[in-house]
């Protein structure tokens, strides 16, 4: 028992004395976490547009990528705080498994928006049961935001860094509204709802890593 223990301690120190030296890798998996939350909150005010506005045929790509835009923009506002906050600065004194539940709650909160919207495109559902689930997403999210001990007050408010983000992010917009108008012309698999749900999807996975790299690498370089 006391062997499995004092290994078990050792397995543990080993985790989080390389992840406290490898720091991107954490960073990154805060920031995918956090695409989740961004992608889920996405997904559901694209689809509230775009089933309100019965956009459903190939012809209409750019409506689509405007409605695309709009969800991008929406996605990008919860992002900012998100990312200044918990990716990239700096929690002290958070253990490995409490670090752990954080990533599980935020990437799971975000995974079930992408299932609903999944469930709900299959079943061809109405706008206005996307906008319900939004409003609970929001609420949890606020949850979350406040169970981690997170305040926009402890910001150094550097203003330009929010201008800047915004420029990397709107290079990112291009990216994902472009290729989501493109992808959603020609992609052609199963029924209309979710041919847009797979084009949005890749159009997102592909600004990702764009995105992550301009953050550390320019917006929230230390």
């Amino acid at each position: 028992m006391d062997n499995d223990l004092q290994t078990n301690n050792g397995l543990h120190y080993k985790i989080t004395a390389f992840l406290e030296t490898h720091a991107v890798i954490y960073q990154f998996l805060r920031f995918a976490c956090i695409g989740f939350l961004n992608t889920g909150l996405a997904f559901l005010v694209q689809n509230i547009l775009s089933k309100f506005f019965d956009i459903s045929k190939s012809s209409q790509s750019w409506e689509f990528s405007a409605i695309q835009g709009v969800s991008f923009v929406c996605a990008v506002i919860q992002s900012y705080p998100w990312n200044r906050t918990w990716t990239f600065g700096g929690e002290v004194g958070i253990g490995m498994w409490k670090n752990f539940v954080r990533l599980v709650s935020v990437g799971a909160l975000g995974a079930s928006a992408l299932v609903f919207v999944v469930i709900a495109a299959s079943l061809s559902a109405p706008w206005w049961s996307y906008l319900i689930f939004l409003v609970a997403y929001l609420i949890t999210e606020e949850v979350l935001w406040k169970q981690f001990g997170f305040h926009i007050s402890n910001w150094d408010h550097v203003g330009h860094s929010f201008l800047i983000f915004f420029i990397v992010t709107g290079i990112g917009f291009l990216i994902n509204a472009g290729l989501s108008g493109v992808l959603f012309k020609h992609i052609h698999i199963t029924n209309s709802d979710l041919d847009k749900n797979i084009a949005a999807a890749l159009a997102t996975g592909i600004t990702l890593f764009w995105n992550f790299v301009g953050y550390k690498v320019i917006v929230f370089k230390k």
